[in-house]
């Protein structure tokens, strides 16, 4: 990876982990998943570091709770699988896709539960935890809809805009 990747991606992950705690006030409505597309979109398997960033930030915060644990598998899984989606390009997929990141969020969780107390506990944790799911899965897919358009076009033009300074870089150091 070249420094500018390395930033590029640093900044991805204070995204994440700033997007995150701006809008800690509002329970499971933060941009998080709209930075993994976008992030995917950008760098593909690459992703996956920002990602470990913001899960060890998280961490680092909040301390190691059950909550904490879902985030080392969670949101690698859906990474991974933005990857494995990176060459869809509509507004639409990806606004899906976040929404029933964010409503699947609870069920991958529960597997904490399940393994430490059972299946009954495993239910009832899901259960309980389906309106913050909701909101989740609502919030994601709004976000995405309005927002990944834009900024994936703002991320390409700054792309652009970078590789044509390193092309004038170049030329002027060759002469």
């Amino acid at each position: 990876m070249t420094a500018l990747e390395i930033a590029e991606l640093a900044v991805f992950c204070a995204l994440m982990v700033g997007g995150k705690e701006a809008m800690n006030s509002l329970p499971n409505i933060h941009p998080v998943m709209l930075f993994i597309i976008l992030c995917v979109k950008m760098f593909r398997a690459k992703a996956l570091y920002p990602v470990a960033g913001f899960v060890i930030i998280e961490t680092l915060l909040y301390g190691i709770s059950l909550w904490t644990v879902c985030y080392f598998y969670i949101w690698p899984l859906y990474t991974i699988i933005a990857v494995l989606c990176a060459r869809n390009d509509s507004k639409l997929f990806w606004a899906l896709f976040a929404g029933i990141c964010g409503l699947l969020f609870g069920a991958l969780s529960a597997f904490i539960t399940l393994a430490l107390s059972g299946f009954q506990a495993a239910v009832a944790y899901w259960v309980a935890g389906i309106p913050f799911d909701a909101v989740h899965c609502v919030s994601n897919f709004v976000i995405v809809l309005l927002l990944y358009e834009p900024l994936l076009k703002l991320l390409n033009k700054l792309k652009n805009k970078t590789s044509e300074n390193k092309e004038k870089n170049n030329e002027n150091s060759i002469n």
